[in-house]
């Protein structure tokens, strides 16, 4: 597949994870900033190792409905999208610590610029904190044993996005997967950075 086709069911996009590389810092529920909750936090990361300020890019078409303080922002699909776990649904996506986040209000397309991992709130470092929920926006909720915030309905980052075309470095053993359903012929949009990984690849015969 090719990020950003239309599946040859109709319109509905394949919800695409938003890093070239997937790098994860700290996994969803073990340690205490993410105790009780669904989130995961990755590093920007390239072909030579740690990248900061690393862009991501819109997994599917996206508008900004709420920030939750000035650091957060959370995105709803324009949309259905078909998710990893093999449903079809809208989406909330929120993201943290984007030292520049874009406005409430703000569209996207599948593979524009979403943001860049950064150091903005509560981190001790560079990276990108992803909550990912099924549906429509629905609210935040605070949850045991921390009081811990995540979107409500949230699922599993692993059972939402897939994997296509990501260099996977450290998946902490979760089973992320790569869509490889019927597609329709109509491209609509492509990752920049799928683009040129394909290059490099071309060059070292990968």
């Amino acid at each position: 597949m090719t990020p950003g086709q239309k599946l040859s069911q109709g319109l509905t996009q394949v919800l695409l994870f938003p890093l070239e590389y997937l790098n994860m810092s700290q996994d969803e529920g073990g340690d205490y900033s993410h105790a009780g909750t669904l989130a995961i936090d990755f590093l920007g990361w390239g072909a030579s190792g740690r990248v900061y300020k690393c862009p991501y890019y819109a997994p599917c078409d996206l508008t900004c409905v709420r920030t939750s303080n000035n650091t957060n922002r959370i995105w709803q699909s324009d949309g259905r999208v078909l998710l990893a776990d093999g449903t079809l649904d809208y989406v909330t996506i929120l993201v943290e610590h984007d030292n520049n986040p874009p406005p409430v209000g703000t569209k996207v397309r599948q593979g524009d610029l979403l943001g860049h991992t950064g150091t903005a709130g509560n981190v001790t470092g560079d990276h990108l904190h992803l909550n990912v929920a099924k549906g429509k926006y629905a609210g935040m909720e605070q949850v045991p044993p921390n009081g811990n915030w995540q979107l409500k309905n949230s699922i599993h980052v692993y059972d939402a996005m897939y994997t296509n075309n990501t260099i996977i470095i450290n998946g902490y053993g979760h089973n992320w997967r790569v869509y490889d359903g019927p597609v329709g012929t109509k491209e609509k949009r492509k990752f920049k950075w799928v683009i040129y990984s394909r290059k490099l690849r071309s060059k070292r015969n990968l």
